[in-house]
């Protein structure tokens, strides 16, 4: 089992908000996934990532810990 790597105080690092910013895409192409995820992607119809998807998912190809926070509901 891998260790979890954690700052000086034992806590996960926090990733900037300009980080994340950078991070964010407007469509799931952008997000450099495995072209058979892609191909899932498009023919279950998701068009676009969550906020939360577009800032997680460059941050877990990137080998990061998440820890994410979302409200549930429709997004409009």
């Amino acid at each position: 089992m891998k260790k979890r790597k954690l700052n000086e105080n034992d806590m996960p690092a926090e990733v900037s908000s300009q980080a994340m910013q950078n991070s964010s895409s407007s469509n799931f192409q952008d997000l450099k996934l495995d072209p058979r995820l892609l191909r899932a992607i498009t023919k279950e119809k998701f068009t676009k990532p969550t906020p939360v998807q577009a800032e997680a998912i460059p941050l877990a190809l990137a080998g990061k810990d998440i820890l994410g926070l979302a409200l549930l509901g429709l997004q409009t």
